[in-house]
């Protein structure tokens, strides 16, 4: 019973995500249907499998790199245990229900890699993950588990 939970609130998860992902896109006023030509500093997608991991990806523009580019996770769980890695390192443990940083110092123009590995309990509790930059919005909602491992590709072009 709980497995079949977990797999209908990751498909909620999903369709909530997809639905806000394609409202973002057709109501984008930079968005000239030409991704190629597009004035729009962010293109998201969201995957997600019966495992528990999920993954995001962002394009973002290194002009904007001197403002702020928080990453947020936050949770009703009473514990919280874990690590955020960028590009191979640990910049930041998890222990507290909201956890903020700022990823723009890590950042620059080229691939970059945000892995977020993160236990909780209790295992029903929703966990949320936000990155937040200009023109750029990723949000992922997940519960069911206690097992949290996300993956942001983010992509930095001049």
């Amino acid at each position: 019973m709980k497995k079949i939970i977990y797999i209908i609130c990751t498909a909620l998860a999903l369709i909530s995500v997809s639905v806000a992902f394609a409202s973002n896109f057709a109501n984008n006023p930079n968005n000239n249907n030409n991704m190629m030509n597009s004035n729009s500093n962010s293109f998201t997608t969201f995957t997600s499998n019966s495992s528990g991991y999920q993954r995001g990806k962002v394009s973002l523009n290194a002009a904007n790199l001197s403002q702020p580019h928080i990453l947020k996770i936050e949770t009703s769980a009473t514990q919280l245990n874990g690590k955020i890695i960028v590009n191979g390192k640990v910049v930041k443990n998890l222990s507290n229900q909201k956890t903020e940083i700022d990823l723009s110092r890590y950042l620059s123009v080229g691939e970059h890699k945000v892995q977020i590995s993160a236990s909780y309990s209790p295992g029903i509790s929703p966990i949320k993950v936000e990155f937040n930059a200009p023109n750029s919005n990723v949000t992922q909602q997940t519960s069911g588990n206690g097992i949290l491992n996300y993956q942001l590709e983010v992509s930095v072009r001049e």
